[in-house]
């Protein structure tokens, strides 16, 4: 029998938590708008989505795109990448909203 990671496993609660504890380093180290810890937020906003916190990850991404844009230049790949991740945290946290 395998296990399959899914919105709210203990992976993807894991991997959120490490994320978490990974970006103060991140920041205190190379900086809050290094490429390098902007990838980090970017990946815990992701795990946050899919242990189960779809509007966490949302504002996530939401606070993100804007210094991607501002740091990486408006159609740098990671922009568009973070951009996807806000729609698809932004619909899914309104359709767990609608089922509340």
């Amino acid at each position: 029998m395998s296990i399959q990671p899914g919105p709210g496993s203990l992976y993807s609660n894991m991997a959120r938590d490490q994320y978490a504890a990974l970006l103060p380093f991140y920041e205190r180290i190379l900086g809050p708008e290094h490429p390098d810890t902007l990838t980090i937020r970017d990946n815990l906003a992701g795990w946050t989505g899919r242990a189960g916190d779809a509007a966490a990850a949302r504002d996530q991404y939401a606070a993100l795109v804007p210094i991607y844009k501002r740091v990486l230049g408006p159609n740098h790949p990671d922009v568009v990448y973070a951009k996807s991740g806000l729609a698809v945290w932004t619909k899914n946290a309104s359709k767990w909203r609608r089922w509340l």
